[in-house]
Formats: structure tokens, sequence, C-alpha cells
């Protein structure tokens, strides 16, 4: 009968070798009932030639809609449940792999550190235990049972924990939610239609070690595979394929686990297949399976090696992904084949000597993005497609390593990476994060840990991409993380071995814990501590962040200054940026649309609201902006203008391996953002690390007065690769890129000083009015900005310049929801966004200190004094000049005085609203997406133009988004061509070099702040215009540190110079910019 809460003797399941009064699910000890040892993800096939050829398989999926309900506690599970009698037609179905609460019938819940339930003291759950009940049926292949084969069913991952039962009969009991969990089924299968019926616990003792931060799903959310072998069988093989990078040359081991083996005389033949299926040795390797040594002694369980020294092979890494196959047929004593099997490999070293994790003999940088397991309308299951998106996107953006965050993955995706080429860390599925630091230390859970971290290793470690083994996250350091560490360098001394827990500790004392743990492996370390550890420590191990650069919404502020730090210092490697993708759940609304959700949009408590979506892409796979800034610094060449004049550019090749023929290079010049010459370049041959000068062969121009040129080069890949925005491999895909400015001496320019009608200016009712030639204005003196500015009788602007400092926070100034608005009385937070709000800038207090307005000239010119406060005393002050002339130019002076407590505000600049149908966006700047102080390297300056709504970004929590840098110039038109320049004359934040900051977008600031959801957002008609002085860097202090210094504005005096000009149709804005400069 099904578990209801008894212990192990009252089943009918077969009780495990512990306590007799166990209950399965929370008795840490009880690791499986009935289970299969762990081993290598291997299936049986009739011949060496058919397994080579990945034909014949025997195995079937049992992959469908099963019938399923659901009940809240284990004790509700029906007696009949697993009977075959039993009338499942009225209940539901669940599709399998899948997660059920991702189904309609429970809502999942995410939580980070907490867990999800309460009371919550290891073992013991809550009575409150929703269970699944899942039955199908499937019918074995009559060939299996004739041949008396033995029949395994397995389950590639459950959550959390689950009984199986076949025709009725008990089969067995698996845990560990990320790893399969197999039973042997040949004495309760039968020809024909078969019943199959498995019960799914969803908050078990294992719930406590699988406390990560992501969404607590439940179901069977990996495939369930039945599959056959022969009566006696091959177990298990183990590959050690080593590469010698002196030689070229390979060494492989071939570890032959048999069976079931009856008696004396079985063999293991081994095949070594290259990439097109060529023999590679020249005759294959045996190895006799050891049955027994003195009489009944068995001698390590029918296991046989064989080893081949191979004197050329082509080594496997990121960068050159070559895998071979190893065929393995098992031989009885007659010579006849029993069974054989495949497993692909590849030759690689991987060693940690003098401060440099080595792969292969070289020291690589790890490129590295953690990932979890996650799909927006799947949950858990993520399907081979999906990963296949995940590989394309991380391979096209120079991304080299990979850490399964935090949990084996399924053997699809180390499959990928296998093929594709990424580093793996594989990591142990186990994290007590609320609990840290305790069940590490209790012998209780010893055996829990090293069943997790072992059986992770047996699946795995034939797979060349993985480069490390990780004891698990965040659950403290303890002996029984020693003991998984000394079981993993035993069987498989190939690889180290990562964890952070073994290094964990305040102020940056790293040098600790080489038990556990073969590199330096902190989170969300700074630039400044990575670097004084390196510099100062005796540590002989390499550091590599496993997370740092937390992408929570708009974010990877910071990521330049890591690398220049990492690329510079001896003992800096590299690291995993948290994380790859946004754990948004979709949501349908009752109004039908559909949305993004995160913790507490079902009702889940605790949670931590939007904390689960701090990724670099979005649910669907998009890419968020700042994973340009991972492509540009990841990118496999390095450049350097040596010598401008000459166009002397040192030219770097970063990659570890490869050299460059397969790269060809094309030079661009652009004058004022736009191209205007190009051509090829040649590019040569580097040794990986090498350096060469190349004299670009470009012509520049003559320039006009006011014209500034760079020239870009881009570097194409002829191979296939993966390029952005492509799902498959191409040829000439952009490989890297880059940019400089040339100083180039150009005729001075002279603004021509317009003379024409007299202005008229009239200032009565507290408003002045300006008009005459082409304008009309007027300027409210109460709030101090202009209600109107029309040319030729069309409005140009509604309201503005107006001082602001406020932008919509970002994830990494605050998470809103926590740091601010669910902040009680008395509790503090070290975020900027806690500050702000305390010093009152989200409502600001402005007051209007003077206006004068008087015609000077041709000109009509209003001056005022402005002074803002939030809730303390010290006001920053603004006194400001608008000079408006008949032509239609406002020429504006802003000069700002930033008191010592008010120092790092999130912006400083104005506002301004342009009327509803102003759409049409161009700028010369950086793009063509957003840039900000700390985030613009991913950006090319030159002109772009799209729509306002087109610079929307939709960060699943509305934040500040769609900023440019450098801005020279930005334009706004109608459908017509007509409209509105703003034309950049001074920044003190640009060294007074002609560049602002600015951004045109349909959402204000304050409904920005407001929302909490995309679906919350209603876009404005008009067009709301900044023009700043300074934005504050993004930093990464979500979860890590925050911008750094030279990315926030200091205290002070500041000046922002601006012209506002209007655009007849087809008019270029540059030209006018170039006319207004002076």
């Amino acid at each position: 009968m099904p578990y209801q809460r008894r212990p192990c003797r009252n089943l009918a399941m077969p009780a495990p070798s512990v306590t007799s009064a166990l209950i399965p699910w929370i008795s840490p000890d009880c690791l499986g009932i009935n289970r299969l040892p762990g081993r290598a993800t291997l299936w049986s096939y009739p011949s060496a030639a058919e397994a080579a050829a990945d034909r014949g398989r025997r195995a079937i999926a049992l992959d469908g809609d099963w019938r399923f309900r659901l009940v809240q506690r284990v004790a509700d599970t029906p007696q009949d449940f697993p009977a075959e009698s039993l009338d499942d037609s009225a209940w539901a179905t669940a599709a399998v792999p899948g997660n059920w609460t991702m189904q309609g019938f429970q809502n999942p819940h995410y939580t980070n550190v907490r867990m999800p339930f309460a009371p919550c003291v290891p073992p013991v759950v809550p009575e409150h235990n929703p269970t699944g009940l899942y039955r199908t049926t499937f019918t074995v292949p009559d060939d299996w049972l004739g041949a008396a084969r033995r029949i395994v069913l397995q389950f590639g991952g459950v959550e959390t924990v689950f009984a199986v039962w076949v025709n009725g009969i008990p089969v067995g009991f698996g845990k560990d939610s990320r790893l399969p969990s197999a039973f042997t089924v040949t004495g309760q299968v039968r020809p024909g239609r078969n019943q199959l019926a498995v019960q799914v616990i969803s908050r078990a003792d294992s719930s406590y070690l699988e406390d990560q931060d992501h969404w607590r799903q439940a179901g069977i959310h990996r495939s369930v595979v039945l599959f056959a072998t022969a009566p006696t069988w091959i177990e298990d093989v183990f590959c050690q394929a080593g590469y010698d990078h002196q030689t070229g040359g390979g060494k492989l081991k071939v570890t032959v686990k048999g069976g079931n083996l009856p008696t004396k005389g079985y063999t293991a033949k081994v095949d070594l297949l290259d990439a097109a299926g060529a023999a590679v040795l020249p005759a294959p390797l045996t190895c006799e399976l050891a049955h027994d040594l003195y009489g009944h002694t068995r001698l390590i369980e029918d296991t046989g090696s064989a080893e081949a020294a191979i004197a050329a092979v082509r080594p496997w890494s990121a960068e050159d992904p070559a895998l071979y196959t190893v065929v393995v047929s098992l031989i009885d004593p007659a010579g006849a084949v029993v069974e054989a099997t495949r497993t692909r490999i590849g030759f690689k070293t991987v060693e940690i000597r003098d401060r440099e994790l080595r792969i292969n003999g070289r020291k690589v940088f790890i490129r590295g993005a953690n990932r979890h397991d996650h799909h927006d309308r799947n949950g858990k299951h993520v399907d081979r497609e999906t990963m296949l998106k995940d590989i394309a996107a991380l391979k096209a953006h120079h991304f080299n390593a990979v850490r399964c965050s935090h949990y084996p993955n399924d053997p699809s995706w180390l499959d990928l990476c296998d093929e594709h080429g990424l580093y793996v860390i594989d990591e142990t599925d186990l994290e007590c994060h609320h609990h840290y630091g305790q069940l590490a230390h209790e012998p209780a859970w010893a055996a829990a840990f090293l069943d997790r971290g072992s059986r992770m290793v047996l699946r795995d470690r034939n797979h060349p991409s993985i480069i490390m083994w990780s004891l698990g996250n965040e659950s403290g350091y303890g002996p029984n993380h020693d003991a998984m560490a000394a079981w993993m360098r035993h069987a498989d001394p190939t690889r180290p071995i990562h964890y952070e827990g073994a290094i964990c500790r305040a102020n940056s004392d790293w040098d600790r814990g080489h038990a556990a743990t073969d590199v330096v492996c902190p989170m969300y370390p700074s630039v400044a501590e990575i670097v004084h550890w390196a510099r100062t420590t005796t540590d002989r191990r390499p550091l590599i962040m496993c997370e740092y650069a937390h992408a929570m919404g708009n974010s990877c502020g910071n990521l330049r200054e890591y690398w220049e730090a990492i690329e510079s210092t001896p003992g800096l490697q590299g690291g995993f940026i948290w994380e790859w993708l946004d754990h948004g759940v979709i949501q349908k609304l009752p109004d039908g649309r559909e949305r993004w959700a995160y913790g507490g949009d079902f009702g889940d408590t605790p949670n931590d609201v939007n904390f689960c979506c701090d990724g670099l892409v979005w649910p669907d796979r998009s890419p968020h902006p700042g994973l340009e800034e991972c492509r540009r610094l990841f990118q496999p060449l390095g450049f350097a203008l040596a010598d401008a004049a000459s166009l002397a550019v040192a030219i770097t090749n970063k990659q570890d391996f490869t050299d460059t023929a397969h790269f060809t290079g094309t030079w661009i010049v652009l004058v004022d953002g736009a191209e205007v010459a190009s051509g090829p370049f040649d590019l040569p041959r580097l040794a990986p690390g090498k350096q060469a000068l190349v004299t670009i062969p470009a012509t520049i121009p003559p320039l006009a007065a006011g014209q500034e040129v760079h020239l870009r080069l881009v570097v194409r890949d002829r191979r296939e690769r993966f390029a952005v925005g492509q799902g498959a491999p191409q040829r000439n895909g952009e490989a890297a890129w880059t940019e400089f400015a040339l100083p180039r001496s150009t005729p001075a320019v002279t603004a021509p000083r317009f003379v024409g009608s007299k202005l008229s200016l009239t200032d009565s009712a507290g408003t002045i009015r300006i008009a005459g030639g082409r304008i009309e204005a007027e300027f409210d003196r109460a709030s101090g900005r202009l209600t109107r500015w029309s040319v030729d009788g069309r409005q140009l602007l509604s309201a503005g310049p107006q001082l602001t400092w406020w932008r919509a926070p970002t994830d990494n100034d605050g998470i809103k929801l926590k740091d601010w608005l669910a902040l009680k009385p008395g509790e503090t937070s070290r975020k900027a966004l806690r500050r702000w709000v305390t010093q009152g800038l989200h409502e600001p207090r402005r007051a209007v200190e003077s206006v004068s307005a008087a015609i000077d000239g041709d000109s009509a010119v209003i001056r005022l004094r402005v002074e803002q406060r939030g809730a303390g005393p010290d006001p920053l002050i603004e006194t400001a000049v608008l000079r408006l002339t008949g032509d239609g130019v406002i020429s504006a002076d802003h000069q700002f005085e930033v008191p010592a407590t008010l120092a790092d505000l999130p912006r400083l600049g104005v506002h301004l609203v342009v009327p509803a149908g102003f759409d049409q966006l161009e700028f010369f700047g950086r793009g063509p997406h957003e840039a900000y102080r700390d985030r613009q390297l991913g950006n090319r300056t030159g002109r772009f133009a799209s729509t306002v709504r087109d610079r929307y970004v939709p960060y699943i929590m509305p934040q500040e988004h769609g900023n440019i840098t450098d801005l020279r110039w930005l334009a706004l038109r109608d459908a017509a061509g007509r409209g509105l320049l703003a034309s950049a004359i001074s920044s003190t934040a640009g060294a007074d070099n002609g560049l602002i900051e600015g951004k045109a977008t349909h959402l204000s600031d304050q409904a920005l702040t407001a929302a909490k959801h995309t679906t919350d957002l209603v876009f404005d008609a008009a067009v709301q215009l900044h023009l700043d002085v300074f934005q504050r860097g993004l930093g990464g202090a979500s979860c890590g540190p925050d911008t750094l210094e030279q990315h926030r504005l200091p205290p002070g005096k500041h000046r922002l110079a601006y012209r506002l000009a209007p655009l007849d149709a087809g008019e270029d804005p540059g030209q006018v910019h170039r006319r207004l400069a002076g």
C-alpha cells in the first residue's frame, strides 16, 4: 500500500537496511529503497556496430500525459492507489516530464533562504504535505521478455521523493530531486499492459538539503525511461582520457564493471572511434573482468581496466570540443558478444599549478555564468530545444563556462556542453541555506551528503566538459564536506574540487578549506577585495569567483573593472556571473494578459519577491542589454590603438588554444557617427596569447568644422559558430569589434548669430510670455519651467526643463519591495535606495527662489534660481539661464551646487515633456542598446534610429532603463519628419567635452517607481525627455558590491548645457547640431 506516514515495517515495500521504525521521507539515513547504485548514463545495444552508430538502443521513454490526482497530505493517499483495479478514468492528466505546480494543480513557491514551510526543524516536515499521485500504463517489447532480459525503470528527476509500484507490486523509493533513481522491475513486468503508479511527496527530509534560491516545484520533471540489458550486463564504464600538451599524445584508461557475471572468463573489448567513426587504435583493447580472487571473495566487483597510449590526439577544449566515442562490448567465455554500450569522451587534462587552473597545460580564464534549470511555462522541465538556445546564446556572447547551480543538470545538458564546448562545474544537489552550517556537522546527515556527491560523480565523470566537481552551495562547512571531497578525489583523480563554503569567511580571509576546495571561489567580492587577496596571499590556489556581478534587472555595472583586474593580476582567473536567466513564471491575469510572476504573486509565503529575476536573459531566453557588455569583454581578441597618426593597432589573440587563421577583418570609418568608408584589413596569424602590430589601411576623409571621426574594427569568423540572434551555427559571424576616437584638427566652429525679428516679452499673472520670429513660449514663474514652446505654430515642449535627481530604482539600487516598501519602522537596509528614501529624494521639495526675464538684443533671457530639498535641510541649488531666439533655438545653461549631504544622487539633470506625436527617435551617442556609465562597452558610438517605444526595456520589475551615454544630440520627430533636436554643449561629468546623458521614454519615473509588474504600466502619449549631467552607475548591489565611487556623483558644482532647436522635414540633425555648436 502507499506511504501514509507509516514506518517501513508496516509497508508492502521491502524495508531498507536502516532503522526498523523508519519513515523514509523524514529519515536522512534512508537514501532510497531498492534503488540501483549510481552509474554513468549508458544504454544497452545488441552489438558494437550498433552502439557506435547509436542505433538499436534498448530503451523506451514513458513520457506523456499520465493520470494524476493531488492530495494535501501523505495520509490522504487512497489505500488502493497502486492497485491495477483502481478506476482512474475520472482523474485529471498531468504532463510527464513536468511539474504539477506549473499545470494548475498547485502554485509554485519562490523563496531564497527560508524554507517554504514552518515549523522547519530537520528532518521533520509538516503534516500538510502536497502529494502527487501518478498512474500510467506501458507495454514491454516482446523481445525483451522473450530473451529474459533485465528490465530497469529509471526516473531522471523527481521533486522531492517518490515511491513506485508496477502492477500493484512495490518497486522502490527514491530521493534527490536532480539525479536519476533506477529500479530493477524484471520481476514485476509481464507481457501486455503494465500498470505504473508513482507517489510523489513534495516535502521531505531532503528538502533541507535542497534549499536553493529558486522556485520550489513538485513532480516528475525529467524523463522516465524503461530500458533493458542482457541478463549479464555492462554495469558501468569509467573513461580517463588524459592529454599531454608537450607531446600532443593521449592516454586512455577504460574501467569496465560487469553486472551479474555468473562465472569467470568474461572480458570487455574497448574500441575508440574518432568523430568520423574511424578506429583510432590499431586493435581494440581488452580486459578481463575479475570475478573472484580467493574462493568467494570478489575482487572489485567484476571490474577490469584497459589502457592505451596514443601518439597523437585532438584535445578537447571549449574552443575546440573534439569528441571521441568509446564502444565497450561484453564478451562471454565462449567469445560471443553479450551486449555493447557507448560513451563519448574528450582528451583533456585539468590541473592546478602555480596559482593557475590549467586545462591542457594552459591557464584558462573562466568567463562563466551560473545556470539554473528553468522554463517559464514548464518549471524545472527544460527540453533539449531550450537547452540548445542557452548553449547558442552563451557561445555567441563568448562565455566559455557554466556552473550547474546548484545541482546536477539533465545529462542532455552535459551532452550539449560536450558537443559545443563549455567548461562545466558540476554541482552536488546540496544546499542547506536556512540551516547553514548545521547539517554539515551532523553525523546523521553524513550519508546523505556523500550519497548526493558520489552519485553525481558516478553519473557524469565521462563528460569531458566537466572541469571541476562542486560539493554544493551555501551549506556551511563541516566534516561531511571533507568526506565528500575525499571520496571524489579517490573516485576521480582527474578533476579538482570546488566549494565556496570551505573558504567562506568575513574580511576576505580565504586562505583556508584546502581539504574541501582546490580553488578559492568567493561569492560577490569587490574588485578591491580580490586584487588585495591576490597580491598579499601565500595561498597557491587560483581565485575563481563562483558568483559575482549579480545580473538582477538593469545591472552588470562594474564588469569592466572586474575584468581589468582579472586580466592584469596573477592569481585571478575569472568567475561565474549570477546568473544566466530570470526565473519569471508565466501567470495569466483575469483580463487574459500574461506576465512573468515572481515570489508572492501566487500568494506564496514566505517569499523573496523578485529576487529570482536576476539573469542575463529573460525567461524566454531573449537577451538583456547587459549581455552585450559580456560579449565585448569576453571577445577572443584584444585591441589597443598604438599610433593614431599611422592607424597602428596592437591586436592580441586572447584565445587559449586557437590561432587567428579563421578570422577576417574589416575597418570602418565613421564621421559624426555615420559610416563613410570601409574595407578589409589583414589579420596576422597569431598563436594563442600573442600580439602583433597591424596598420589599418583606412583613409580618413577631409572633415568639416566640428566633425568627429571614429575608426571601428570588426572581425568575423569564417568557421561555423553560434552568432548573436542565431539558433544554429553560421559562418562569418561577428567575433570581435572595437572602435577608437581619432584626434583630428578641424577648423573652429562659429555659431551663427540670429538676426531677425525682435522678440516681445510680457510678464503678468505669474506667466512670462515670449513671442516673435518663429516662436511662442510661456514660462510659469511658480513652477520655474516652460509650459509651452512652439515653433512655426507647432508645440515642441509642454513642460520643462525642470531639475530632477530621482530615477525609478534599479534592483541594484535596492529591491523596492523589500528595501523600501516592505521595511518596517526601525528596520534598516544597506542599499542606496533606502538611503535615498530616508533622504526624501522620492518626494522632493522644490522652491523657486527667483525668476527674472528680459530682452537682450535679439534674445529673451530667463534666469532662475531653484532650491530643491529632500527630507533634510540642505538644498541642492540650481541656477539656470534660458536664452530664446526668434529662429526657434533655446540655449540652456544649468549650474548645480550639490551639498555633501546629498552626494551620490540617483541622477542629476533636467526633465522635459514633449507633446504626443514625436515618437521617431534618432541620436548620436552610444547604442543601439541602453548604456550607463559603468556598463557601456557593449555599445558602439554612432547614429541610431528607433521609436521612443522601442527604447523601453521590459525588466520584470519595472525600473530605470533606456539611458544613453556619450550623447551628442537627440532628435524627436513626428510622422512628417518635423520635430525637436536636443544638442549637447557641456557637462562636468563628461569632462566638459560636450557629452551628456539622456533618454526619451513614454514612462515617467513616478510610474516606473510605483509599478510592480510590466502589466501595471500605462504608456504616456507624451514623451518624457531627460537630459542629464550624470546618472549613477548600475553596480551590483542587489547581491554584491555597490556602484564604484568613480561612477557616483560627487558633491560640489556641476554644469549641464545644451540647446533645443526645431527640425524641419528632411533636415539632418547632425548638421543642425554642428551649426549650433559654439
